[in-house]
């Protein structure tokens, strides 16, 4: 038995990272801080070079949490070499990283949001944010050229009425 809820331990978990990510901050800055008031080119690089990395990946962290799971949803997600397969009783289907012509974010009726892929020879897959391994698609996205996490970051925080569209084919 626990001393702690099972929720209070899951979203501790989803937030893992970031938090790890945060107690390194003020480490960087005591080093950049020492390079500052010591005139040291050691200290100082090594604060600016583990603050721009500490940071850089606490964005994307960040992002990786607004994108993970807060919820359940039926199905499964795999992501085998450039297809993206989601397992799922009512819409399930398959897509190839190739043949992807369109990435949105579309609202569900539950107040999460669904990745809808597009490709030109079949209907659209939707695929839940909490479903299981959906955590994954961001991986798999970052191969696609032109992927822009800054306009995904944007969608997330725009209409939550309205479907954004976050990649498209050139």
């Amino acid at each position: 038995m626990s001393v702690f809820r099972a929720e209070a331990l899951k979203s501790l978990k989803r937030w893992k990272e970031p938090l790890l990510l945060v107690l390194i901050l003020p480490f960087a800055a005591r080093l950049l801080w020492l390079g500052v008031s010591r005139p040291s080119i050691v200290y100082g690089g090594l604060g600016v070079v583990l603050v721009l990395i500490s940071g850089s990946l606490f964005y994307f962290a960040l992002l990786r949490v607004r994108l993970g799971s807060s919820g359940e949803a039926a199905g499964i997600v795999e992501v085998r070499e450039r297809s993206i397969v989601y397992l799922s009783p009512h819409l399930g289907g398959d897509v190839s990283l190739e043949s992807l012509s369109k990435i949105a974010i579309s609202p569900s009726r539950s107040g999460s949001y669904n990745w809808v892929l597009y490709t030109p020879e079949q209907r659209p897959l939707l695929i839940p944010f909490q479903a299981q391994g959906a955590e994954n698609l961001l991986h798999a996205f970052s191969a696609l050229p032109g992927l822009s996490l800054e306009r995904l970051n944007r969608a997330l925080k725009a209409d939550r009425n309205v479907m954004h569209i976050v990649w498209q084919r050139p």
